[in-house]
């Protein structure tokens, strides 16, 4: 359940955020491509780096790679007047 929620709040908000750059049809391709992209690529490439390392560094890798992440969400995060 609380997967669930957490991918219908990031699904909303990534493409509400493309919505915002892009026009909503072509918005909405890129962000059908790239979910279906990661959602393919993904466990295959973590499945080859398990079979190289182990689950513990594999797993360690992606905590990393999403951490990676982190610095550019924060520059796209707009934060309404008045709150900081």
């Amino acid at each position: 359940m609380l997967f669930g929620a957490g991918f219908g709040v990031i699904e909303n908000a990534t493409l509400a955020l493309l919505i915002e750059q892009l026009p909503e049809a072509k918005a909405s391709a890129l962000w059908n491509l790239a979910y279906d992209a990661g959602y393919g690529a993904g466990p295959a490439v973590f499945g080859l780096i398990c079979v190289r390392t182990g689950y513990p560094a594999a797993f360690a890798l992606t905590g990393a790679l999403i951490l990676a992440a982190v610095p550019a969400a924060l520059r796209e995060l707009k934060v309404p007047e008045g709150i900081m």
